[in-house]
């Protein structure tokens, strides 16, 4: 028993002191617009199980937002996008001080907005 006490008083702290400068290929990190590809079809917001994309539709404009706070990195957005708008980085490093800086929106730029059930 004492000497079980004395491995644990002389064991050392162990640290990592080589960070990952980027992560591997298939790594699954941010999820990014790339382009005003976007058409609308709302498969993105229908297919994230988190709930981390949203529309917000006014009269003459549509937002749309992605919060990172929400988003468990799944990948089904960029999967269900038929046009790619939705790419996956290998980006991991999403610190900030605020929740706020986490949501990134976009204005929409699609000439046909599809709503659900009816054809515009």
């Amino acid at each position: 028993m004492f000497d079980l006490i004395k491995k644990i008083w002389k064991t050392k702290t162990v640290t990592k002191t080589d960070l990952l400068t980027e992560a591997p290929e298939r790594f699954r990190g941010k999820p990014i617009f790339v382009s005003n590809e976007c058409t609308g079809c709302q498969a993105c917001i229908t297919s994230c199980p988190a709930k981390a994309i949203t529309l917000v539709q006014n009269d003459n404009s549509s937002t749309i937002s992605l919060s990172y706070a929400n988003c468990i990195f799944c990948g089904i957005c960029a999967e269900m996008c038929e046009t790619n708008a939705i790419q996956i980085t290998n980006e991991y490093r999403l610190a900030t001080k605020t929740k706020t800086e986490l949501t990134v929106t976009k204005q929409a730029t699609f000439a046909k907005l599809l709503t659900a059930g009816k054809e515009v």
